[in-house]
């Protein structure tokens, strides 16, 4: 039964407090990032000292509605109430059933000012959609791309002639030139090809950027081998490699979890640009995941040309904050003209 907002208490909680009501509740979200696996693998591995500040807000019945997972995070100057996985996760925001937004605003509203003493500014990180600043009575930001392929097909070529003939052209003869030079595709399903698969990922994501350029894939490996092998063994993990030759020249690293499939990172060789090796191999993710029945295939933030020619819409994201004191608004502003 859905609560009303004005129905919810909140309490606060630890991990182990709602485990079991949270693994419950977290499928209804099809997202990986508001996962007890998730936030214990940031916990634990993404290197960022925090307080956790987690809540349970509870229906009138006593039943769990949605489960807050926050931290505060204290720089030198200025607290910070953020969500669990910040900076790491494609989508963040209250654990609750998407059909019940009234109930998710209502509860973070609560834990935001049940925490008030204890932060200079609120950011609330990649919440998916829109229309969240104003819920919050909070400040917009920033605002970014969050391409999606929305839909059933009878098969791949009927997805494909929904795109562009441009595209779909492109991408044919793109897999035809790499099937002469031995074009093969390969997934993970054990422990025995997880690190070897995940040493090739790091290996080529690193030839072509590096900590600085990202922080938060090559700069926090140890969190992504560890929530890649939990999600390999909760049958989440949908590891791709393309091989050409015989060797591995690209590594899909995704994710399905309830009704979605989450593209994450990519590893792809650079000496051949023309090949478009990362576009074939996110395309072939998109079929496997289709082929799976999968309705929604999420590309992850950011506008890059070919995530926009394989989706079928954009609900974004946003970044909302709140700022109290000369500290708060300080950092709020400076949060803003960083774009997040």
């Amino acid at each position: 039964m859905a609560a009303q907002p004005g129905e919810l208490e909140i309490e606060a909680v630890s991990i182990a407090d709602v485990r079991a009501e949270w693994d419950t509740l977290a499928p209804v979200t099809s997202n990986p990032f508001l996962t007890v696996e998730w936030c214990e693998a940031w916990l634990e591995h993404g290197g960022v000292p925090c307080t956790p500040r987690i809540f349970a807000a509870r229906r009138a019945d006593g039943s769990l509605a949605a489960v807050l997972p926050l931290a505060v995070v204290r720089g030198r100057f200025v607290r910070k109430l953020r969500f669990l996985g910040f900076g790491a996760a494609n989508e963040l925001g209250p654990v609750c059933d998407p059909a019940e937004r009234a109930v998710a605003v209502a509860a973070l509203s609560r834990a935001i000012e049940a925490t008030r003493r204890e932060w200079d500014v609120f950011l609330g990180e990649s919440l998916a959609g829109a229309g969240w600043a104003d819920a919050l009575d909070a400040t917009l930001v920033s605002r970014e791309g969050n391409p999606v392929v929305h839909g059933t097909w009878e098969d791949w070529d009927g997805y494909l002639a929904s795109r562009s003939k441009s595209f779909r052209v492109e991408l044919r003869r793109q897999e035809r030139k790499l099937a002469q030079r031995g074009l093969a595709y390969r997934s993970v399903t054990s422990r025995d090809e997880l690190d070897p698969a995940l040493d090739r990922l790091f290996e080529l994501h690193r030839a072509r950027w590096n900590e600085q350029a990202s922080p938060w894939f090559a700069g926090r490996e140890m969190l992504h081998r560890a929530f890649a092998a939990v999600a390999l063994d909760r049958g989440w993990l949908r590891l791709h490699l393309l091989e050409l030759e015989g060797r591995v020249a690209a590594v899909y690293l995704g994710l399905r979890f309830g009704s979605t499939a989450w593209y994450y990172q990519l590893g792809r060789e650079t000496e051949d640009r023309a090949a478009s090796l990362g576009v074939v191999l996110v395309a072939h993710a998109v079929r496997e995941a289709q082929a799976e029945g999968v309705a929604d295939f999420n590309l992850g933030p950011g506008t890059q040309r070919y995530k926009e020619r394989l989706a079928t819409e954009d609900p974004g994201v946003e970044t909302v904050g709140i700022g109290r004191g000369l500290r708060g608004r300080a950092a709020l502003a400076a949060a803003r003209r960083r774009g997040g």
